[in-house]
């Protein structure tokens, strides 16, 4: 009978704490993005390209098109110029918090800790529909106690490679 009472107070401490949820938190300080420092070079030759595309539509006639040039050529140049923000990363038993932006793990569809150097990723798949991927930089905080987050909160792992876009877009320096 010992046993029995023993078993229910055992019970009742495993629903105060179910165990899909793993108890404690990682928290990490990053850049928002990669920042890479852009040379004079780089600007002339984006310049250069820029004004070439931009003679030739106005030489077709094609104002539309030159007006989109020009406009795609100055939002670069701000964003060439842009420096990251820090930002506060927290996963915990709840979800995952970016700058006090709760997403609940059962929002996600799955996940994947991309580490290829340099690039050193959380990828979130979101359930709902027309909702992009969310890529997280993870600074210096520990894939693998990460990973043990997301499993243990069953969030499934699912392999993301880098896209094509992200690839060109690393490359050219953004």
């Amino acid at each position: 009978m010992d046993e029995t009472l023993n078993l229910r107070n055992a019970s009742k401490q495993i629903s105060a704490s179910p165990p899909y949820q793993k108890e404690g938190e990682l928290s990490w300080q990053t850049e928002e993005f990669a920042f890479y420092e852009k040379e004079l070079q780089w600007f002339l030759i984006a310049g250069i390209v820029a004004a070439g595309l931009f003679v030739s539509l106005l030489i077709l006639k094609n104002i539309f098109g030159a007006a989109t040039i020009l406009l795609f050529a100055v939002i670069m140049y701000m964003y060439a110029n842009k420096k990251p923000d820090v930002i506060t990363v927290v996963a915990d038993a709840r979800g995952i918090r970016v700058n006090d932006k709760l997403t609940l793990y059962s929002a996600l569809a799955s996940f994947w800790v991309l580490y290829e150097p340099p690039v050193k990723d959380l990828i979130l798949i979101h359930k709902a529909r027309f909702v992009p991927k969310v890529i997280i930089p993870l600074g210096n905080a520990d894939p693998l106690e990460l990973r043990e987050i997301f499993l243990a909160n069953s969030v499934a792992e699912k392999e993301e490679e880098e896209s094509l876009a992200d690839i060109i877009a690393r490359r050219l320096g953004f």
